[in-house]
């Protein structure tokens, strides 16, 4: 190993709370577009309403996302403990809000 450079598991780790985190990040952006746009289309396309996710969801999604990615532009200043524990933290709120708001 050399001077700076981290483990193979925490760069796993690192990498896997960066996706998470980004995905669940666009897909509350993506929630949110359609939850503000969806009624205006569906009139204009002469449909019934949706039912949607709900705004709680699509906050909890934008919220997850936006932590996690505050976290991940941070950690590199952070020792190696805190580093996992940050990545830890980011995986498991991504983990719960996928549960949550997705399966039944």
């Amino acid at each position: 190993m050399t001077a700076g450079r981290q483990p193979v598991g925490v760069r796993f780790l690192d990498l896997l709370a960066g996706l998470l985190a980004a995905g669940i990040l666009l897909l509350g952006v993506l929630l949110l577009l359609a939850a503000i746009l969806s009624p205006a289309l569906l009139a204009a396309a002469g449909l019934g309403e949706a039912e949607g996710p709900g705004w709680i969801r699509v906050l909890s999604h934008l919220a997850v996302g936006g932590l996690g990615e505050l976290v991940v532009r941070l950690r590199p200043r952070w020792p190696g403990t805190a580093r996992v524990l940050a990545d830890l933290a980011v995986v498991a709120a991504a983990l719960a809000v996928i549960w949550w708001g997705w399966l039944p």
